[in-house]
């Protein structure tokens, strides 16, 4: 019996910002499908606009397994995550540990297509938008939590603005340009 995809749906019960008041909680699910669908965006971005050359189901795939080794680890803060070089290294070696085990709980005939989505998705060429794709899931997290009046997510929201500026990427500026203005509005505005 494989645990597997038992396992995987466990991903709601993880929630996201744990050291931050939120006004609607968020959930590692949530989260991933978000990213897989700006992920793949971002890559159709590129190949439209930008003459790429990339996958963007590929990019959808990844993001969809980019947070699965949490349901191990739980959402670490990224202030937490970061505090230092050593709990950097340290964290990236608990990640590899469930993600090892996550993949062992298949049957061992079907694992290695899982490895390069779960243990090598750094290494793949559209990496790089998946983790903007990531990143912007976050940014859109802090705007709606600044527009319902939650102070607390202010710093978050300008250093992860920040972060998108520094990548210097025209997909991502174009989605914060085109796409993100409206999280903002309301269901009826968007109707209208």
């Amino acid at each position: 019996m494989s645990h597997f995809f038992a396992m995987l749906s466990r991903m709601k019960y993880i929630r996201r910002w744990g050291l931050m008041r939120n006004t609607q909680d968020e959930n590692i699910q949530e989260h991933t499908l978000q990213t897989a669908m700006i992920a793949f965006h971002l890559c159709v971005l590129r190949n439209v606009r930008f003459g790429g050359k990339v996958d963007p189901q590929r990019a959808a795939v990844l993001a969809m397994y980019h947070d699965v080794t949490e349901i191990f680890t739980g959402d670490m803060p990224t202030p937490v995550k970061y505090f230092t070089p050593l709990m950097r290294k340290t964290y990236r070696e608990v990640e590899k540990l469930a993600g090892r085990r996550l993949i062992e709980s298949l049957p061992e005939d079907l694992r290695a297509p899982y490895e390069s989505l779960i243990l090598d998705a750094e290494n793949d060429p559209v990496w790089p938008l998946v983790k903007a794709a990531d990143t912007l899931s976050a940014y859109l997290k802090c705007l709606q939590e600044k527009h319902a009046g939650n102070t607390e997510f202010n710093e978050a929201f300008a250093g992860i603005e920040n972060k998108l500026k520094c990548l210097h990427m025209p997909e991502v500026d174009c989605f914060m340009t085109e796409y993100a203005p409206a999280f903002l509005l309301s269901l009826d505005k968007m109707n209208s």
